[in-house]
């Protein structure tokens, strides 16, 4: 018989469940005498264990451990974990297939994931449709590990992320209906002012002036009733600025850009500030919801430029492509830093990042101390919306001081 070097022998002495050995020694609950086990064995039981563990992990998170060999516009797994079939449905040889991913990828997702190669560590997000018809979010970490000619060798994980992203959208179609909402009762608390306050006020106006007619021989009198007359006429043009502050009515009848400088000449002759407005690619016929989004963001940047940024002089531009309409809102002022919690946790931003995110579109802020602040917008138009979501068709535009909006015609206000 053979025999085995002591080296390669690990004595193990058994004890009580739960009692720990004493230093140097392993248990082992097999039985009470003395045992030699080969460390190559021990070894071999922990690795298993661990992969035991691992696979429980990736089972639990969803995660799916693969490799690939990819070209220009394709993919080849040449290894996928055993969680696979349980995400998607497909027998795993299927995964081998050459034309797996291509075949089974989403289709407005296929230029974004095979452009996107050029990198050695990136990640993805993108849509697969399982065997049941399901759609699949992924969110895919990869690093290519090396490359011959065209082919690269790439590993990697697959998260299915699919809760993540139905609350999302449960999330984001919540948010759309309390905007709805609330702009709905903005159009009615707008029309009461309008039809009912204004009016009797109006008619207020009309009865002082003609009691004033009636007292013209008491000069302290007529001096009274003028001032009354001044004060309500004061209120009447209050209440419709604030009705069409609620609900701009211009908005529905001559569209936005129209309704964008009646906002600005407003703000220009209201406030110590210079409000010069820029304006492309219009008219055009856009979605009424686009139109509301882009002018509320307009409203409330302006708003905290008049308020909180001690500005001389603001530039608004506005711009329509093919495919997106852009605004962009600039001021000279004392300017904030984006990060800080105040800023991001004031309800004027957040209302209106949640009203660009709504339709698919991104906002920036950039801004520096006594340096000015811009805000910029972006918002897809219906046809080109492909996803909601950023990196997937999305259009994104990326601003920054350095990196100014396009040189428009002017249009002077205020000046």
């Amino acid at each position: 018989m053979a025999q085995v070097s002591n080296q390669s022998i690990q004595p193990v002495y058994p004890r009580r469940l739960l009692q720990p050995p004493r230093r140097g020694r392993t248990p082992l609950l097999v039985s009470q005498q003395r045992l030699a086990i080969p460390n190559e064995l021990l070894t071999t039981v922990a690795l298993r264990t661990s992969e035991a563990t691992l696979n429980r992990l990736l089972q639990t998170t969803k995660i799916l451990v693969w490799e690939a060999e990819a070209e220009a516009e394709s993919w080849r797994f040449t290894f996928v974990g055993n969680q696979a079939k349980e995400i998607l449905g497909y027998p795993i040889s299927d995964w081998y297939e050459p034309d797996f991913l291509d075949r089974h990828l989403h289709a407005e997702d296929k230029h974004h994931t095979f452009s996107q190669q050029q990198a050695d560590q990136y990640d993805l997000t993108f849509r697969m449709i399982a065997a049941d018809r399901r759609v699949v979010w992924f969110h895919t970490l990869i690093s290519v590990t090396s490359r011959f000619d065209q082919t690269r060798r790439m590993s990697g994980f697959m998260i299915d992320i699919s809760e993540r992203k139905r609350s999302e959208e449960t999330l984001r179609d919540l948010s759309g209906r309390l905007m709805a909402a609330q702009e709905k009762e903005r159009s009615r608390i707008a029309r009461e002012l309008h039809d009912d306050f204004n009016q009797r006020l109006a008619l207020l106006a009309i009865e002082l002036e003609q009691l004033g007619k009636q007292t013209a021989k008491d000069p302290e009198s007529r001096q009274l009733l003028k001032k009354l007359q001044k004060q309500t006429q004061e209120i009447s043009g209050d209440i419709h600025r604030l009705s069409h502050r609620l609900h701009p009515n211009k908005l529905d009848h001559l569209g936005l850009p129209a309704t964008m400088r009646t906002l600005c000449e407003e703000m220009s002759e209201s406030a110590t500030l210079k409000v010069v407005f820029h304006q492309k690619g219009f008219p055009a016929a856009i979605p009424k919801e686009l139109d509301l989004c882009v002018f509320r963001v307009a409203q409330e940047a302006l708003g905290n430029a008049v308020k909180h940024s001690g500005a001389q002089s603001v530039r608004v531009a506005l711009w329509k492509t093919n495919s997106v309409v852009r605004l962009s809102v600039s001021d000279d002022g004392c300017g904030f830093d984006p990060k800080s919690e105040m800023s991001q946790g004031g309800l004027g931003f957040i209302s209106m990042k949640e009203r660009v995110h709504i339709l698919g579109g991104e906002m920036q802020i950039c801004s520096h101390p006594r340096r000015g602040t811009r805000i910029d917008v972006a918002v897809p138009l219906p046809a080109t919306i492909v996803d909601k979501e950023p990196g997937i068709e999305s259009i994104r535009y990326k601003a920054t001081r350095d990196n100014p909006p396009l040189v428009l015609a002017d249009s002077k206000i205020g000046a």
